[in-house]
């Protein structure tokens, strides 16, 4: 992964993970230790980083999960970490790298894979070849830590991926995941895979979007994707209320024609008043990620991270 998504060690907040509890209904304190988790997942390239920050979350035995080299053109760049902690085995992943092509390739690749492909139903093609790629680490990272809950999390294509390995997890092995956290997800199925998804795994699924995050929009419905889980919307640069609940119903919220409207709007009215986007890292990156455009900067794992910080 690249400095575009990875966050200087000094901004990660120690105390991510003192809320943090093992149950299958949404808490926002674990809510706000998997967003921490879904920010991890972007330093594979870090070792001694996760270590570190692994000793003072207290969570143990971190294992990078990551796409092996192929013999030729690459077709997935997946990336994520397996922790234990707190009685529990959290499997998180990294989101697109700007300057991963890959990335890109599995996120425009939105043909719709038919069961005779995958046993997962109709999804998005290249989340699944993205999961496929490291489906053989999971599942032997899991197989040893078979008696422990299993949390998933991710943020933008992490967050696709976790449904999709969740979803794996229960067709292949009969395991049910405890609970599923995702940031910023795109659309990850059809409308028969979303029925079916929310049928097993949907009321502990939470899906949170900050914002007018634009990557929650897409793709967009009228292609035939629908969402999945149970949503839960934070305001451009507020927090998530100690007592906020996602919805109880499932929605296929947010579309993309309004929600880039509004963000859009917004993002007129903040130039004409020479006001900068709400930012949270005070390094460099942070500072210039004040200047893009609502809907981009809305998706920014740092904002999700904010939403769920600890509150004065």
């Amino acid at each position: 992964m690249s400095i575009l998504v990875e966050l200087p060690l000094e901004l990660y907040d120690p105390r991510a993970f003192d809320d943090f509890h093992l149950a299958g209904d949404f808490h926002r304190g674990t809510a706000r230790a998997m967003a921490w988790m879904s920010q991890l997942a972007y330093e594979t390239e870090h070792p001694e980083k996760i270590a570190a920050l692994c000793s003072t979350w207290k969570l143990s035995n971190p294992v990078i999960i990551a796409t092996p080299p192929p013999p030729g053109l690459p077709v997935a760049h997946t990336r994520g970490v397996m922790v234990e902690g707190a009685g529990a085995t959290i499997l998180a992943f990294a989101g697109s790298d700007p300057l991963v092509p890959t990335n890109w390739f599995n996120n425009f690749d939105i043909k719709l894979t038919g069961a005779s492909e995958l046993s997962a139903g109709n999804v998005h093609r290249g989340f699944t070849v993205a999961a496929r790629s490291v489906w053989d680490q999971v599942q032997a990272g899991l197989a040893v830590r078979r008696s422990q809950p299993v949390i998933l999390t991710g943020h933008s294509l992490g967050g696709a991926l976790a449904v999709v390995t969740a979803d794996l997890m229960l067709v292949d092995h009969n395991l049910r995941a405890a609970c599923i956290y995702a940031f910023g997800m795109p659309r990850v199925g059809d409308e028969g895979f979303a029925q079916r998804y929310n049928d097993t795994l949907g009321t502990t699924t939470y899906r949170v979007v900050n914002g007018d995050d634009v990557v929650t929009t897409v793709p967009p419905s009228r292609l035939g994707f629908r969402h999945v889980g149970r949503l839960l919307r934070c305001a451009r640069g507020a927090k998530i209320a100690a007592d906020a609940t996602p919805r109880s119903g499932f929605s296929d919220d947010p579309q993309f024609a309004s929600s880039l409207a509004s963000g859009l709007q917004q993002g007129l009215v903040d130039l004409f008043a020479l006001r900068l986007q709400p930012s949270f890292r005070n390094d460099l990156l942070g500072r210039m990620s004040g200047l893009l455009a609502p809907p981009i900067a809305d998706h920014l794992p740092d904002r999700y991270c904010h939403a769920l910080d600890a509150i004065d």
